[in-house]
């Protein structure tokens, strides 16, 4: 989830695109909607952009204690703050490096929220278009902390995909 930042998109398909503080305070009220109507208890709630009373999701999801939210950006001011509340995933574009400052600060603001800062998994996006660069891009997300990578589809396609996970992936699994 995210407070979006494609206006274009919005555009094309008639979606409304407020500003950057609106986005935000909905995405807020999103997130703490979400994690209390996935419990299926009765939720009431006054948000800053949306509200509920007495709302109620059946069936609650299978996933337990709910399906994981993945919060994606670096902003310090309301994207680091909200990830360290509510995401099991963070998210974040950039490099091992790059991130290291925002990643610091997720742990800080985790603990400041009373979550253990190891519960909230790192993501990272990674090319499959040359196999050996994604080798050498895996090991420093690995070696940076990074549990989970978001692979861009290949412009060589399927054959491109079946060789990384033959050639490449054995040496980051168990």
């Amino acid at each position: 989830m995210g407070a979006a930042w494609f206006d274009k998109e919005h555009h094309e398909l008639g979606i409304p695109f407020p500003s950057t503080g609106e986005r935000f305070d909905l995405l807020e009220d999103a997130l703490e909607i979400v994690t209390r109507l996935f419990t299926g208890e009765v939720v009431s709630y006054d948000g800053k952009v949306v509200s509920l009373t007495d709302a109620r999701l059946r069936p609650t999801p299978v996933q337990q204690p709910r399906p994981p939210i993945w919060i994606g950006g670096t902003g310090p001011k309301r994207t680091l703050p909200l990830a360290a509340r509510f995401a099991d995933v963070w998210h974040a574009f950039g490099s091992p490096k790059s991130l290291a400052d925002a990643s610091a600060r997720l742990d800080e603001l985790a603990v400041e929220a009373g979550r253990q800062p190891s519960d909230i998994v790192r993501a990272a996006s990674l090319s499959l278009d040359d196999l050996d660069a994604a080798r050498k891009f895996a090991g420093r997300w690995r070696d940076a902390g990074y549990g989970y990578l978001v692979c861009g589809w290949p412009d060589a396609g399927d054959a491109q995909v079946e060789r990384f996970v033959t050639e490449v992936l054995p040496d980051f699994t168990d």
